[in-house]
């Protein structure tokens, strides 16, 4: 049920996402800086960011759409919602309020908004075509929905690589594991994406473009093995295999340090390639 994905987030990620927000968000961004142009928020727009976070998203949305536009966060997370609020203020983003809530159910103005935007938000959703038609209901006509969504993990060695080398140690984590969510990786599959689009109403997809970009996932080699541990499929592994992840976790810190330094820059910092799908659909007349 979506109820313990929520409380998953609550939790167990919470600390582990503040922990490393200088990389989830720092490398978000790079992905986003690149989509933002073909999304073409415009002065006076009303946004909703689905998934807000920490609000970072929405700070970036609210420059584009200027004090004469609105940007509305929702997130499931009170943590993220309560530090969301509190960096608005100090950034003095007076055109941005946010929500906490499901995406899927909470209660949305009709036809109120410009455009729905999520970043890396909608994959763990139980239901994204729940999601995606309640925030339909909330698009004026001919409004837009911007997704950014990673692609496979396959095609994100920037995870994928981890989770091969943990793998190699321990079996993986079986269909009674705690997740939040689907998963980063539920959206990858474009067919399957546009099947989703089209069951939620949006019939009118105006672009599917894949964004490769190296991403940063540690200032140095300590901080890349954490990150992989504590947030990545790596550490969900290790954390699923109990006493057994346990004994072979020096094991595996160890190959994923040689590994991942092949990957350092000259300032210690570890950069891997990452991949994702910029996607646009537009709300056309019932």
């Amino acid at each position: 049920m979506n109820e313990d994905f929520i409380s998953c987030w609550n939790e167990i990620l919470v600390p582990k996402w503040f922990r490393f927000r200088h990389l989830l968000a720092g490398n978000g961004a790079i992905h986003s800086a690149i989509a933002y142009p073909w999304y073409a928020f415009r002065p006076g727009e009303r946004v909703l960011d689905i998934g807000c976070g920490c609000g970072e998203t929405c700070l970036d949305i609210a420059r584009r759409v200027t004090p004469s536009g609105e940007v509305v966060g929702l997130d499931c997370t009170e943590a993220f919602v309560r530090t969301a609020r509190e960096d608005a203020v100090r950034d003095g983003c007076a055109q941005v309020r946010y929500e906490q809530g499901d995406a899927q159910t909470h209660p949305l103005p009709p036809e109120y908004f410009d455009a729905v935007f999520s970043r890396f938000g909608v994959m763990f959703f139980e239901s994204v075509v729940m999601a995606l038609r309640n925030a339909r209901r909330a698009l004026k006509p001919d409004g837009r929905l911007c997704l950014i969504v990673w692609r496979t993990i396959q095609d994100n060695p920037c995870w994928g690589s981890a989770k091969e080398i943990a793998l190699r140690h321990l079996p993986p984590p079986g269909d009674q594991a705690r997740t939040c969510g689907p998963g980063p990786f539920s959206m990858a599959d474009e067919e399957t994406d546009r099947a989703m689009l089209k069951a939620a109403g949006f019939d009118r997809v105006e672009m599917f473009r894949r964004v490769d970009a190296e991403i940063c996932i540690g200032t140095d080699v300590e901080e890349a093995i954490d990150y992989q541990m504590l947030v990545g499929p790596a550490g969900e592994i290790v954390r699923e295999a109990g006493e057994e992840g346990g004994r072979k976790l020096e094991r595996i810190r160890a190959d994923l340090g040689a590994m991942l330094a092949e990957f350092q820059r000259a300032d210690g910092s570890v950069w891997m390639p990452s991949s994702t799908w910029a996607i646009m659909a537009r709300k056309t007349q019932d």
